[in-house]
């Protein structure tokens, strides 16, 4: 690794072997910095504590590889006082465990006993008169993760009803504005358009007119030059429409940023990448081209890096049906057209094999990739020079993209 250059960590999911405990009815010295509750299963709260951090590094693979830290304190505070802010975080970690170290296909029956109690608890808290529990920080963090719990299960349709509940609570307090100081505001984005992705139907969050989509943060707009595309979207935004060039721009801007930070050691902040993501994402699952043209087969391989970049957990890549059908027909469109380079098409082959598809397993892909290896003979250095005059962040893709590129024919 060049001296002075950030490296994204690998993440062994058997490194939580060696710090997860099973419940005992212990209380650890290491937690009497928390005001626990006597009846309090404290190796369920340690563990939750010593599991997040690792957790947090597939589940939020960019803040962390820039070297930003995700700060949970405030929901590991709201555990030792919310019995069902525990109990469902517990389910939460168990499953996680479960699927991703144990290889299981479903959370074990200690998850479940927790997931139980978890809804219990929620459900006597919405029967209840107290309004302000219901849609407290505690309430709303509960259905987050029952959300993102029916999303790795593959079950949309619960998905959306957790995610519209999430709305009914936001709306009781006074809308989004009423959390913009508040920790919780891009984990709801983030969990809205991991669901619109994945279902091609519309985010719960900016879908009408009256809930303007944010702006594109300032640092990432290019400076106003009186010409409608920049070098940044010099051969795509010759072809697509200006708006989609507009946000093309913006990610383009925004990786060559991420990069720099890895080079010079400097910091991208948190805020720029949640606003990144959400000014960009929630702007292409709102434009809508016509089937087949260019203008929609660039939007939908730039709404999969999106995906890639700000809402995947690393290397995971789930069955996302929708949206690889639309991928393929992207390609087929932009084939058609004659518009785009093989350049152009070399980055768009490597965006679907680094994001959502598995290369040795859809032949057409790999058939293509090797077409492309054959002709163009080209080292993965001259490579990643290609990808990188598109839309490449080294930092989250050089080892995953070079094995890609070595295992062709």
């Amino acid at each position: 690794m060049a001296a002075g250059s950030v490296q994204v960590p690998s993440v062994n999911l058997e490194d939580i072997m060696g710090i997860y405990m099973p419940p005992m009815r212990r209380i650890g010295t290491d937690l009497s910095f928390l005001a626990c509750p006597e009846d309090l299963d404290s190796s369920i709260l340690s563990n939750i504590i010593k599991v997040s951090p690792i957790a947090e590094r597939i589940v939020y693979p960019l803040i962390t590889a820039v070297g930003n830290q995700v700060d949970n304190r405030d929901w590991i505070r709201l555990c030792t006082t919310d019995a069902a802010a525990l109990q469902v975080t517990a389910f939460s970690v168990e499953g996680f465990v479960d699927i991703f170290l144990r290889r299981r296909d479903h959370p074990s029956p200690t998850a479940m006993v927790h997931l139980q109690n978890g809804l219990v608890l929620l459900s006597e808290r919405l029967a209840g008169d107290d309004e302000e529990l219901k849609s407290s920080d505690a309430s709303i963090g509960v259905v987050l993760k029952l959300a993102t719990s029916a999303h790795f299960a593959g079950d949309l349709q619960a998905e959306r009803q957790h995610m519209l509940g999430v709305r009914k609570m936001v709306d009781s307090r006074g809308g989004l504005d009423a959390f913009r100081d508040n920790s919780l505001l891009f984990e709801m984005l983030r969990r809205d358009l991991l669901y619109a992705v994945f279902s091609a139907s519309k985010p719960v969050f900016f879908h009408h007119p009256l809930e303007p989509i944010p702006a594109y943060p300032v640092r990432l707009l290019p400076e106003f030059n009186g010409t409608a595309h920049t070098r940044d979207t010099a051969e795509v935004g010759e072809v697509i429409d200006a708006d989609l060039a507009e946000a093309w721009g913006v990610m383009r801007r925004f990786g060559l940023l991420v990069s720099l930070g890895a080079q010079t050691q400097r910091l991208i902040s948190t805020k720029v990448i949640n606003e990144t993501m959400t000014s960009v994402l929630y702007r292409l699952l709102c434009m809508r081209y016509a089937s087949g043209s260019s203008d929609e087969g660039v939007r939908v391989v730039l709404l999969t890096y999106c995906y890639h970049g700000f809402l995947q957990w690393g290397d995971i890549k789930l069955p996302c049906p929708h949206l690889q059908n639309a991928f393929k027909e992207g390609i087929l469109a932009l084939q058609r057209s004659g518009e785009v380079s093989a350049r152009f098409m070399l980055w768009v082959l490597m965006v679907g094999a680094v994001s959502i598809f598995d290369e040795q397993k859809e032949a057409w892909l790999n058939a293509m990739l090797s077409q492309h290896a054959r002709r163009q003979q080209r080292s993965w250095r001259e490579v990643q020079d290609i990808l990188k005059s598109f839309l490449w962040i080294p930092l989250l893709d050089e080892k995953r993209g070079r094995s890609i590129w070595d295992s062709l024919d």
